[in-house]
C-alpha cells in the first residue's frame, strides 16, 4: 500500500512538473494591430483571445499601449495568437522572466529611455532652475526615505518663494508608486512651465502672484531609483527590508507607500507583506508617508493632485458606506472639470472620474484629515512605463488638467481669518460648517501662521461656527458667499473671562 501510494505520488509530481514546464512562459511576444474588442477589460483573468492590461498582474500581459500588446507567452500561446489572425512577433526568448520583462518595459537597451529622469537628474534640474530664478522657487526637505535615508524634497514656487504668503496653496506630487514614473515627469514639466512663463505667460504670472504652489516630484525616492536605474521595472513599493534578512531589492519586497496613511488604515491595502499593496505594520510606519504628513503640517492645501498610472481616470473622495463626501458637489465639479480638460492618449474623449473608497490612500487622508480636496490622476492607459514616444503627449495632456485645477483656486468660497480680539495674534481655530460637515471628517482649522482658512463653498448662505480653546465661540447662522471670488470673513475671538 505504501509503495503504491509512493508511486502514485511520484507520478502526480512528475505530471505537475511537466504541466509547469508546459506553461512556463519563455517568449516575449509583441502583438500588433490588436482589435479593440480583444483589448477591452473583461473584469476576469485574461485568457486566450483576450489581451487586456491588469496593473497588478504581470504574469502574462505586460503592456497594452494603443493597439500594441507586449506579452509573455509559451509556444502554444504564440501559436494561439497567430491562429487568431494577430501579427505576433517574438522579441526575445529566455528562461529568465525578469530579463524578458526588462526587455519589454525598458526596450532593447534594457535601460529606461532618456525622456524619463532619475531623481538625481530631477534634483539637479531643480537646482539649476533655482539658480536661474532665485526669487521664484525654494527647496524644502520634508523627510527622508525609509531604507536608504535619501532626502525627499518639496519645492515652493511663487512670486516670492522664500517666505510663506497668506494666500491659497496647491500641491502636486508624483511617485507614491515607484513604477508610475510619469508623475515625476508631469510635476517637473510644470515646474519648468511656471519658471519659464512667469512674466511672459499671463496665466502663469497670475498663478505665481496669487498662489503658493508646492511640488513634490518623487515621494518614493528609493523605489523610483530602482525603476529608473534599469534594475527592476515592476517595482511598486518602497525598499524597506520587510523580512529583515539584510537583502534589499528582492521583488516584491517593500511597503506600498500609498496604503500607509492613517485614515481608515486597516481598510486599505493588505497585511500580507508579499502582496503589492502591503500597507506596512502600522499607519505612518514608512518615512515616505511621514514626509507627506510633515508637509501637510507645514502648509494647508486648498487643492492637491497625486499622479499615478494608469487608466485615464481621476479618483476623488469618496464613496463610504454608500454615501458621498460632505463636499461632494464641489469635489465632483472640480474633478469633472479637470478630467474634461485631459484628452485620452488615443484621442477619443477625455479622462473619466470615479469616487474612490475612504481608505488609507492619500486622497481620503488629505480630505478627511485636512480638508484638502485631493485627486488621484491615473495617467495614460495600458502601462506604467510607457514607450518614450508616448511620454511628451501624456505630459502635455496632463498639464492642461493642471491649468483647469488652478482655475478653481479663486473660489467661490470663504477666506476666513481668526485673530485674538485683544492682541490681533492669529489663532488656530475650528471653522465648522455643521450643515455640510459630518463626523466622517475631522474639523477644519485655521493655520497657525496667519489664522487663515480658505474654504471652497457653493454660493449662498452658510452656517459657520468659529471656536478655539480658551475663547468664546462665535456662531454665524447666515454668512453669505458670493457667486465668484473669495468672500472675506474676519473673526476676532474674545478670551473667556474677558471684560466686555
Amino acid at each position: 500500500m505504501n509503495i503504491l501510494r509512493l508511486c502514485l505520488t511520484g507520478a502526480l509530481l512528475l505530471a505537475a512538473a511537466a504541466g509547469a514546464a508546459e506553461t512556463r512562459r519563455t517568449l516575449l511576444v509583441e502583438l500588433r494591430q490588436v482589435p479593440e474588442d480583444m483589448r477591452a477589460s473583461s473584469g476576469v483573468e485574461a485568457g486566450p483571445g483576450h489581451y487586456s492590461y491588469d496593473s497588478y498582474d504581470r504574469d502574462r500581459i505586460l503592456s497594452v499601449v494603443r493597439d500594441v500588446v507586449l506579452m509573455l507567452a509559451t509556444p502554444e500561446e504564440l501559436a494561439q495568437a497567430r491562429a487568431e489572425g494577430l501579427d505576433a512577433r517574438v522579441l526575445m526568448e529566455s528562461d529568465d522572466q525578469v530579463t524578458l520583462i526588462r526587455r519589454a518595459l525598458y526596450g532593447p537597451t534594457l535601460k529606461l529611455a532618456p525622456v524619463y529622469h532619475s531623481y538625481d537628474q530631477i534634483t539637479a534640474r531643480a537646482q539649476a532652475l533655482a539658480q536661474a530664478h532665485p526669487k521664484l522657487i525654494t527647496r524644502v526637505q520634508i523627510g527622508e526615505t525609509t531604507q536608504f535615508r535619501r532626502p525627499i524634497y518639496a519645492y515652493r514656487l511663487s512670486n516670492d518663494a522664500h517666505r510663506a504668503q497668506e494666500r491659497p496653496a496647491v500641491l502636486l506630487d508624483g511617485c507614491h508608486h515607484s513604477d508610475e514614473v510619469l508623475g515625476a515627469e508631469i510635476v517637473l514639466a510644470f515646474m519648468e512651465k511656471l519658471l519659464a512663463g512667469y512674466g511672459q505667460d499671463a496665466a502663469v504670472t497670475a498663478w505665481m502672484d496669487t498662489l503658493e504652489i508646492w511640488l513634490v516630484p518623487v515621494i518614493n525616492v528609493d523605489g523610483h531609483d530602482m525603476v529608473t536605474s534599469g534594475r527592476e521595472p515592476r517595482w511598486r513599493k518602497n525598499l524597506r527590508d520587510v523580512n529583515g534578512d539584510g537583502v534589499v531589492g528582492v521583488y516584491p519586497e517593500g511597503v506600498d507607500v500609498n496604503r500607509g496613511y492613517d485614515f481608515n488604515w486597516a481598510q486599505g491595502g493588505t497585511g500580507e507583506p508579499s502582496k503589492v499593496s502591503y500597507r506596512g505594520q502600522h499607519p505612518f510606519s514608512e518615512a515616505e508617508n511621514r514626509a507627506m504628513r510633515h508637509l501637510a503640517g507645514l502648509r494647508q492645501f486648498l487643492l492637491s493632485v497625486s499622479y499615478h498610472s494608469q487608466g485615464e481616470v481621476i479618483f476623488y473622495p469618496w464613496t463610504w458606506a454608500g454615501k458621498p463626501a460632505p463636499d461632494d458637489d464641489i469635489i465632483r465639479r472640480i474633478a469633472g472639470d479637470v478630467a474634461a480638460n485631459i484628452p485620452k492618449m488615443e484621442g477619443k474623449g477625455a479622462y473619466a472620474i470615479s469616487p474612490g473608497g475612504a481608505s488609507s490612500q492619500s486622497y481620503p487622508w488629505f480630505y478627511g484629515r485636512h480638508g484638502t480636496i485631493d485627486l488621484i490622476i491615473e495617467t495614460g492607459k495600458g502601462a506604467h512605463l510607457f514607450p518614450p514616444e508616448e511620454v511628451p503627449g501624456i505630459v502635455a495632456a496632463n498639464l492642461l488638467g493642471v491649468s483647469a485645477l488652478l482655475g478653481h483656486t479663486n473660489g467661490p468660497g470663504l477666506a476666513v481669518k481668526v485673530t485674538d480680539a485683544a492682541t490681533g495674534a492669529p489663532l488656530v481655530a475650528q471653522v465648522w460648517l455643521p450643515q455640510i460637515e459630518n463626523e466622517t471628517v475631522d474639523r477644519r482649522t485655521t493655520d497657525a501662521e496667519f489664522g487663515r482658512r480658505w474654504r471652497l463653498l457653493e454660493p449662498g448662505t452658510h452656517y459657520v461656527i468659529i471656536s478655539c480653546p480658551g475663547y468664546r465661540t462665535v456662531a454665524l447662522p447666515a454668512v453669505a458667499v458670493g457667486k465668484t471670488g473669495w468672500t472675506g470673513l474676519n473673526v476676532k475671538l474674545e478670551a473667556d473671562g474677558a471684560v466686555r
